[in-house]
């Protein structure tokens, strides 16, 4: 036997017994890599890949997440199927290659329901969101990523390769960490997409956490840019778009620095919603600040309640 022929066969064999064994251990963990920028969006990915059909698919921030609920609104007649593909931090310029990119391929909506706040357009807000999507391995651009896609598909090596590095990414501290985050994202994620955290969290931590992602409050051009070529794209699609303008407490409202601030967004909103030929839907109910479990997150009740209001007027939009 030629001597290149034995050394591909001696490759072949290490090759293939490094598959095997990557197989055992990572099966043994049941504790997967991370190729997504976060774990509920690679929980969501696997939701969405059992998906038989979807009428209506929801987008947007967590805000929307929570706030649209698929089972109550696929409840209503003439809605249809619902799955809320919704990210946290899923501002527009996220939303727009998670939409192109990952679900156009999987699932054909008749419906696009996009819901809009002041954390959508803000311009101090989705940056880093944006930079964790294009970094992760499923999403990143670019020949060498694509390449390592292609091969990460049958091969769990591959795929797997950052956590078979080491001992402790196995079976170690950094394994542990990681299952615990798995295991938390599994317990906020409903069965339809949607986000069911409840905790309650109106703190003055939160509450400087979600200042600083409205100060200052300035229309983010990128976000906007983003908002108009995909809703432009869906409709040359024939997909019908819908926007919806997520309620909020008053004490987010107070978080501005100025209190016009809300009323320009709504403004902008509006007149975007107009100059795309899109309607832009509100609940007619007013939502008091016990109804919100933070500063911008509906709590299981309301989030009922609310689902169901813009689930009629889908279904008005219908008729």
């Amino acid at each position: 036997m030629r001597w290149w022929l034995r050394a591909g066969v001696a490759l072949l064999v290490v090759v293939l017994g490094a598959e095997v064994g990557a197989r055992a251990l990572v099966e043994r963990t049941d504790n997967p890599a991370l190729r997504w920028h976060d774990h509920t969006t690679a929980l969501k990915v696997g939701q969405i890949e059992q998906l038989d059909a979807v009428d209506v698919l929801v987008l947007g921030t967590s805000m929307a997440q929570q706030g649209l609920v698929p089972e109550v609104m696929s409840g209503v007649d003439g809605v249809g199927t619902t799955y809320n593909a919704a990210l946290n931090g899923g501002v527009p310029v996220v939303m727009e290659p998670w939409l192109i990119d990952q679900l156009l391929p999987t699932v054909s909506p008749e419906l696009v329901v996009w819901g809009l706040g002041p954390l959508d357009v803000s311009d101090v807000y989705g940056d880093e969101v944006l930079a964790a999507y294009r970094s992760a391995l499923e999403t990143r651009p670019g020949a060498l990523a694509t390449l390592d896609r292609g091969a990460s598909a049958p091969s769990l090596l591959m795929r797997e390769r950052t956590v078979l590095r080491s001992l402790d990414d196995l079976f170690g501290v950094a394994a542990d960490r990681r299952l615990v985050a798995w295991q938390d994202a599994a317990a906020d994620l409903g069965p339809d997409g949607e986000r069911v955290d409840f905790r309650q969290a109106v703190d003055e931590v939160r509450a400087r956490e979600i200042r600083g992602r409205i100060t200052p409050m300035e229309l983010d051009r990128d976000d906007l840019a983003a908002l108009i070529r995909t809703t432009q794209q869906l409709q040359a699609d024939g997909v019908m778009v819908v926007f919806v303008r997520m309620p909020l407490p008053d004490r987010f409202t107070e978080l501005f620095a100025d209190p016009s601030d809300p009323l320009r967004v709504d403004a902008a909103l509006e007149r975007l919603a107009e100059e795309l030929d899109v309607e832009l839907l509100e609940s007619d109910e007013v939502f008091a600040e016990s109804d919100f479990v933070d500063f911008t997150h509906l709590d299981a009740a309301a989030a009922a309640r609310f689902s169901a209001d813009i689930g009629h007027q889908l279904a008005d939009l219908h008729e």
